[in-house]
């Protein structure tokens, strides 16, 4: 009788197994390759470009670094010189001030002196509101201690009590904010007479006194 082949064994649902073939042996089949060490010349490109790219990132921080102390330079110059303008504005009333002043000295009649102040205040005032400068309305207006400060208050028949009487210092606003409040006196009402009740009361003692 001749000899019977060996049949492979299968396992339900499993592969193959063929003789002589162990497990061991498929694993080191579907491994992967170790992985290359890149040689010298690689290794030394990648420094170069790494110390290429710190040399930039360190030059873009000296830049920024730059940028940020000449901006705050020129900050620092705009406002010292932001109101420059306006300066140029009032030396226009300072030669106005000066010329009335001249003419002061010599003039035998006061009116002619007297309309250039007036003209000087205006043009002054002008250029007051053109920078948003305005004065406070304070007499006659109800005491506000946001626009007003009050350095005294006197008994008044011609204004109510908590209105001002009287304006001392002018205030001035800039656009919504007050700069100077008005320094006013306010009025504390009608001056009290003596009460006749008391005058009556007194009366009433005397009386009794002398009957008794």
């Amino acid at each position: 009788m001749g000899r019977r082949k060996r049949k492979s064994r299968t396992d339900a649902g499993g592969p193959t197994e063929l003789a002589g073939e162990r497990p061991e042996d498929q694993d080191q089949d579907q491994a992967e390759p170790a992985e290359a060490v890149p040689p010298e010349d690689e290794l030394q490109a990648l420094r170069n470009e790494v110390e290429e790219l710190r040399e930039k990132n360190l030059r873009i921080l000296a830049d920024s670094r730059n940028f940020q102390q000449r901006a705050q330079r020129d900050k620092t110059e705009a406002l010292k010189y932001a109101e420059a303008e306006f300066a140029r504005e009032l030396l226009v009333v300072i030669d106005d001030l000066e010329r009335t002043l001249d003419s002061a000295k010599t003039a035998e009649n006061v009116e002619p002196v007297a309309d250039g102040v007036r003209i000087i205040y205006e043009h002054f005032l002008k250029v007051l509101r053109s920078r948003g400068i305005e004065p406070l309305e304070a007499e006659g207006r109800p005491f506000d201690p946001s626009f007003h400060e009050a350095l005294m208050q006197q008994p008044s028949d011609e204004y109510p009590a908590g209105t001002v009487m009287q304006e001392l210092a002018r205030g001035y606003k800039m656009h919504d904010r007050v700069i100077r409040a008005s320094r006013v006196v306010v009025s504390g009402g009608p001056a009290q007479a003596a009460q006749p009740a008391e005058e009556t009361g007194e009366e009433g003692e005397t009386e009794s006194d002398e009957e008794q």
